[in-house]
Formats: structure tokens, C-alpha cells, sequence
């Protein structure tokens, strides 16, 4: 074995997890050159990352290593790879496939491992890191605010236990209370999910949230995907007062800002941006609520009838099996205002001149996406960390609205879409998120904090 530096880089294969931490490695794998990366995830995962026609593009210092799902014999690729149970699956074997894949990879690139960078979930690889001897680097994808929740799991829990005693007075001093967790004043206990609040449980997965919180801070640095600008001074002096490092890389699954939109007939198979180009600018609503949450049919119904009944034009990329809920009539009665698409060039979209407003279950990296085409926002959150960034949209940033009640009703739609497409409010959110744009812009430019984060993190592993 040579002793050229070796970073195993262990990803979290479901949800939005794999995607930031790939484009990380891209951006690591150029910048350092003389490190060789390894890359593990299941075979699904790396497939969806890194088809084996494109590998020949990757640089010659990365690999990329397939690793066991967990799942029974004649079960892969037949199962709902977000159901809890496969995660639980995946979780439980997960130590051992790491091992062995790491073997593999040290085999291979005749280099032992000298560090490891993992997503935050798997809180697995701070033991293998010192049973190792290696340093561990963790990445943290969902936002910083739902990070400082886990943090202080304990004393939110304290306070979900003193809410349970019942009535609105109590859950309001509940509420007051979180002055004490530095940059949470302005969340509520209903923001934080239960995976957070609830008791610990023989459950694998919920159970990560109060272990991230106790083993982060051995991390040698915990790596966010987020700007420090875009959160509360004094969340951010508290996670840097919990961990030995943070840095900031900016939000991995875009370039921020967005590049110039292209011709509208390129990488657009569904339409959607030569549709907007014939609309006038800032009129159209852009819905989309992610791959994975879905409205009941109910929602579904009564957004399309605030749509047609407002005259809203839209652009809403929808599941087909859901279509069955739209009001009947309704493709034919909005076809010349509407579009409805299976998917959307998302960032292209929200970075096209006539989008107006972005309808979104908050999805941290779709935050983001609206921001950096300074695109306000209403928030229908969905779960995990969804219902704090819809606090930090609207009370943080001031930049969007929610929907009354939590829940899409017709007349609460019509009032939102009037509020941020027609009104004066609106008017003020359009420019608050132009101001955040561009602090974020900035951020992320030559000489900017995200570059001089970056420079941290590559110092750091090709030190280790």
C-alpha cells in the first residue's frame, strides 16, 4: 500500500440524500486530483448517479462501488425504496457492506483509506472512522435549522412532553420557550416532526435523530449544504460552538446563481419552457411538491379549482395516477392558460421570467432552486424537515406565505395565489428574495465564503 490520501465517500441511498453528497465528490475529485475517491451506495443509487454509459466521464481519480441493500434474496428492485422498512433493512447491514466495500476500493486503488465522508444519517461511520484510525467528515444535506433541532433533541423534547399536558396556553409558553435554543425563536413545536419529538423507540430510522445529536460533534468536520448567509447569525454561532469544523458549500444540487437559460427547445421534452415563453412575466404558478409527497385527492381538487376559478396561468407537473382527481373538464376548460406535465426542468422553470410564484412542499434543495430564481413561495409542507423551512420562508426570509390550516382548500388557495401573484405583499416578497438571491450570489462567487469553505474542506482531506 502506497501512502497517497484515499477518501471512501459513504452515501445515504434514498430520498434526496445521494445527489448533493455525488455532486460534493465531483467538485472534491477536481480540486484534488492527487486523492483518489471511492464512491459507495447500492447498485439502484449509483445507477440513478453515475449510468454506466456516462462513467467513462468521471475523472480518472474516482470509483465507484456498489454495495448490498439489505434486501432479501429475489426482493431487489421489486420494493418501495422508501418505505421505512427497506431503510431499516438497509441500516441494519450497512456496517458490514461499508467494510467490505471499503476493502474493496483499498484493494483496488492499492492505497489504504485516510478519511471518510459520509452523509450525516449514517452515524455508523464515526465508529468505522475510529476503528479505522481515519478522520470522519460528515455531510449534512437537510437544512441547518432542522440540524440545530437535533442538537438540542433533548430540550425539544422537554418541551413536546410539557405540550402534551394539553391546552393552547401551554403549547404558546412552549412555543416562547425555544428563545432559549439559539436562532429557533421564531419556529413553533408543530414545525419539528415527530422523529424529532417523540420518545426513543426500537425503530432504527427515528432513532438516528437523538444519535446524530450526541455523534456529530466527534466529526472531524461536519460539512452543510447550505450558506452560512441564509441562516440566523446566532444558529450558526451555535453549531460552530457544538462542532470541531462547519463549513458551508453552498446548495450542492444547483449551480448558484442558476446559468443562463439555454434555447427553450433544449433538454426541455415535456415543453415546459417554450410554453413560457409565451407568458407574461411573473403570471404563472409552478407546482410541483417533490418525487416523494403527494396531496390527498381532495388537495388536488381544490388547488385546481383555485387555479381555474382565479384564472391563475400554471404549470404543474403532476403524477398521472393523480390526474383522476381533477375536476372534470378542467384539462379541457384551462388547456389554453395551463400545462400539466409528468415532470419539469425545475431550476429552469423557476429561473424562467414568467413564473410568478413556486406552489411547493418546501423541500430544502427546492427552496433553494425558487430563491435562486427569486421566485416567492407557498408552502404546503409535507414532513421531515418540511415545515421548518416553510417557517424560515415565511418568518425568516419573508418570502412566502403558507396555506390556511395547513391544508389546500380552494378559498385558502385563491387567497395565497392573490396575496404573492396580485397583491401588495407579493410585491414586497419578490423583493426580499431578489435581496436574498443576491447575498447568496455573492456568497457563493470568487472570493466568497462557499469558495473559501471549499478550499477548508479540500486542505482538509488531502491533509488527512
Amino acid at each position: 500500500m502506497t501512502s497517497e490520501k484515499h477518501v471512501a465517500v459513504l452515501a445515504f441511498p434514498f430520498t434526496g440524500h445521494p445527489p448533493p453528497l455525488a455532486n460534493l465528490l465531483r467538485k472534491l475529485a477536481g480540486a484534488a486530483p492527487d486523492v483518489r475517491f471511492s464512491f459507495l451506495s447500492t447498485a439502484k443509487s449509483n445507477g440513478d448517479l453515475f449510468p454506466p454509459s456516462s462513467r467513462t466521464e468521471l475523472l480518472p481519480n474516482v470509483g465507484i462501488y456498489d454495495i448490498d441493500d439489505g434486501l432479501p434474496a429475489g426482493r431487489h428492485g421489486a420494493a418501495n425504496l422508501y418505505s421505512r422498512e427497506l431503510r431499516d433493512m438497509f441500516l441494519k447491514q450497512a456496517p458490514e457492506s461499508f467494510r467490505a466495500a471499503i476493502d474493496a476500493a483499498e484493494r483496488d486503488a492499492r492505497k489504504k483509506v485516510s478519511c471518510l465522508l459520509s452523509d450525516a444519517v449514517l452515524v455508523l461511520a464515526c465508529e468505522i472512522a475510529e476503528q479505522m484510525r481515519v478522520p470522519w467528515v460528515t455531510f449534512w444535506v437537510p437544512s441547518p435549522c432542522f440540524l440545530s433541532a437535533c442538537v438540542h433533541v433533548e430540550v425539544l423534547g422537554q418541551l413536546r412532553h410539557g405540550t402534551s399536558r394539553g391546552g393552547t396556553a401551554v403549547a404558546e409558553a412552549d412555543d416562547k420557550a425555544l428563545d432559549m435554543v439559539p436562532g429557533l425563536s421564531f419556529f413553533r413545536m408543530s414545525d419539528f416532526p415527530d422523529e424529532i419529538l417523540q420518545d426513543q423507540n426500537t425503530r432504527m430510522v427515528p432513532n438516528l435523530v437523538p444519535q446524530m445529536g450526541h455523534v456529530l460533534p466527534r466529526a472531524t468536520a461536519v460539512v452543510m449544504n447550505s450558506f452560512e448567509e441564509a441562516n440566523p447569525a446566532p444558529l450558526v454561532a451555535d453549531l460552530k460552538s457544538k462542532f470541531k469544523i462547519l463549513l458551508h458549500m453552498g446548495c450542492l444540487t444547483m449551480q448558484f446563481p442558476p446559468p443562463s437559460l439555454p434555447p427553450s427547445c433544449a433538454s426541455d421534452h415535456t415543453g415546459c419552457l417554450m410554453w413560457l415563453d409565451a407568458r407574461d412575466p411573473r403570471t404563472v404558478a409552478y407546482i410541483c411538491f417533490g418525487t416523494m409527497a403527494m396531496p390527498s385527492p381532495a388537495e388536488v381538487l381544490a388547488l385546481a379549482e383555485a387555479l381555474e376559478s382565479t384564472m391563475t396561468p400554471f404549470l404543474w407537473s403532476l403524477k398521472e395516477h393523480m390526474m383522476v382527481h381533477l375536476p372534470e373538464g378542467f384539462l379541457e376548460r384551462t388547456g389554453a392558460g395551463g400545462k400539466i406535465v409528468p415532470w419539469a426542468p425545475q431550476s429552469r422553470v423557476l429561473s424562467h421570467p414568467a413564473c410568478g410564484v413556486y406552489v411547493t412542499h418546501c423541500g430544502y434543495n427546492s427552496v433553494f432552486e425558487s430563491v435562486a430564481g427569486g421566485v416567492p413561495m407557498i408552502c404546503k409542507p409535507f414532513w421531515t424537515d418540511n415545515m421548518m423551512n416553510a417557517r424560515m420562508v415565511k418568518e425568516g426570509w419573508g418570502i412566502g406565505v403558507g396555506v390556511e390550516g395547513d391544508m389546500i382548500t380552494k378559498s385558502g388557495m385563491v387567497k395565497a395565489l392573490e396575496v404573492v401573484l396580485r397583491g401588495e405583499e407579493g410585491k414586497e416578497m419578490r423583493k426580499k428574495v431578489g435581496e436574498l438571491r443576491a447575498r447568496l450570489a455573492e456568497a457563493a462567487g470568487p472570493g466568497g465564503s462557499v469558495e473559501a469553505d471549499f478550499k477548508a474542506l479540500v486542505d482538509l482531506i488531502s491533509a488527512s
